[in-house]
């Protein structure tokens, strides 16, 4: 899970977290001092979640194609 978290830091991915209590929030996660902490930036602000409540993350990948008029976003769910 910490893999998935610093591979979506490096390409400045977007992530879905579920804690242990069924909560989803999407944010952009950044860099902290302390690695038992995910640090999230989100529409509503920064947020901090100990990786011992983290239950699932999900990158959002976007795929861009000469093929397709736009962009189409989709999930990797790791």
């Amino acid at each position: 899970m910490k893999k998935e978290v610093e591979i979506a830091i490096r390409r400045k991915q977007q992530i879905i977290v579920r804690n242990t209590s069924g909560q989803t929030v999407t944010g952009f996660p950044e860099r902290t001092a302390d690695a038992s902490i995910l640090s999230l930036r989100t529409v509503h602000g920064s947020l901090w979640i100990p990786f011992d409540e983290v239950e699932q993350v999900t990158r959002l990948l976007s795929i861009r194609s000469h093929h397709l008029s736009g962009t189409q976003l989709c999930t990797a769910d790791l």
